[in-house]
């Protein structure tokens, strides 16, 4: 397994990639699925209080139906916004599938702009505590991941694929929680261009595989890292998704196996600004339950 050991500061070029580097991005993500990176600014202090943030905001939204209704008003009228294009994807605002079988989980999709949206002309949303609470640490904690993002389409060749007025990649970052009963029968892909496990509670729990012409269960495995999940510091994955696929870059299918008790972890997906995908086949995945 070839495992890429960088480590994210804050300076001001996050990295060198194609320098620093014998073995191209594109292999790696041919013969590994992924590349891990050592990010040392967020650790499980950030996510711990990013994650007891989430579930104060839960726990106002399923006791607060009214509150609930509004967030997701505005989901509906941000999605046939012209902000939405710069993301290319409907997935923004709450899923709560805490009561639905075999699913059992809470998710939440935060965009910068989704914030902004609410915040114009849902004012009222963005002065409740649970609410702004969360929000404020969606978007500290997102916003320092767009430079990685640029650095990793750079070195594929890539330079121009996150091009748009904002100067920036649209990034849609994914906060969830999975309950003891979820359960997950198939692997898949992620339709974006880059996707980063920033977190999990339990990282033993994702399994992937690069791809492949075809694939049976024993393909896919948990990463083996070489950076350690601490206060300060944390071993963070980046993927490639389909929506590179024009490019000959093939996306890594995952999946989050089953476990007995409650977890949470963190994403960061990079999208492609006003992308109408293409449909294309993948190599089939492979079912984990019978």
């Amino acid at each position: 397994m070839i495992v890429r050991k960088i480590f994210f500061l804050w300076i001001p070029l996050l990295f060198a990639l194609p320098s620093l580097y014998a073995i191209p991005l594109v292999e790696q993500f041919k013969q590994s699925g992924y590349v891990e990176i050592c990010d040392e600014n967020h650790g499980t202090a950030t996510f711990n209080s990013l994650y007891a943030y989430f579930d104060a905001f839960i726990e106002l939204l399923q006791i607060n139906p009214v509150w609930a209704q509004k967030l997701y008003t505005a989901k509906e009228r941000f999605i046939r916004s012209k902000d939405r294009s710069y993301y290319s994807t409907d997935f923004f605002g709450l899923y709560d599938e805490s009561k639905r079988e075999g699913r059992n989980q809470i998710s939440f999709y935060y965009s910068t702009h989704f914030h902004e949206f609410i915040r114009s002309r849902y004012p009222e949303l963005v002065k409740v505590p649970e609410i702004i609470r969360f929000f404020e640490a969606c978007l500290e904690i997102q916003k320092s991941y767009g430079k990685l993002f640029n650095e990793a389409a750079t070195e594929l060749g890539l330079e121009t694929i996150f091009s748009s007025k904002y100067g920036e990649p649209p990034i849609l970052f994914k906060v969830v929680k999975y309950l003891p009963a979820y359960v997950a029968a198939k692997p898949h892909y992620d339709g974006t261009a880059f996707s980063l496990f920033l977190d999990s509670t339990e990282n033993q729990s994702l399994l992937l595989s690069p791809y492949k012409s075809s694939f049976i269960v024993d393909d896919f495995s948990s990463p083996l890292r070489e950076f350690s999940r601490q206060h300060n510091q944390n071993s963070i994955l980046l993927i490639p998704g389909a929506l590179l696929t024009e490019f000959s870059i093939y996306p890594t299918p995952h999946i989050v196996i089953e476990s007995s008790k409650t977890r949470y972890a963190t994403i960061a997906f990079a999208m492609r600004p006003n992308y109408v995908p293409q449909k294309t086949e993948h190599s089939p995945l492979p079912n984990f339950k019978h």
